[in-house]
């Protein structure tokens, strides 16, 4: 009986141990860089986990959603202030430009703008 009653202490001590360390996790901003990353990793994982069990979790894609959000925006952007051009010029042959002023003035009428 007594051999029962040390185990059953020690895996009081470890589940408290464990209790503790995920609420360090979770409530408590950590500053140092490489802690800071570490614990943003647990909380994903253990948001994840808790998902699979069914568990209420917050909603991890907002998050992935503004990341991509915010990755698309500029290039986005970009393709759109500088639209490609195609031509054909004297012989015959087909150029592009990457704007209507790169085209040679004697061919921008018959320019025609790439599709995106």
């Amino acid at each position: 009986m007594l051999k029962f009653l040390k185990y059953f202490l020690w895996l009081a001590v470890l589940l408290a141990l464990a209790v503790g360390f995920d609420q360090l996790m979770v409530k408590v901003p950590l500053h140092s860089p490489g802690l800071k990353q570490t614990q943003q990793f647990y909380v994903d994982f253990r948001t994840r986990l808790v998902g699979l069990f069914g568990g209420k979790t917050a909603a991890p894609t907002d998050v992935i959603e503004a990341v991509i959000k915010k990755t698309a925006t500029p290039a986005t952007a970009s393709v759109e202030k500088t639209g490609r051009y195609l031509y054909v010029d004297s012989d015959g042959n087909l150029q592009f430009a990457d704007s209507l002023q790169q085209v040679p003035s004697q061919y921008r009428q018959a320019a025609q703008p790439m599709a995106k």
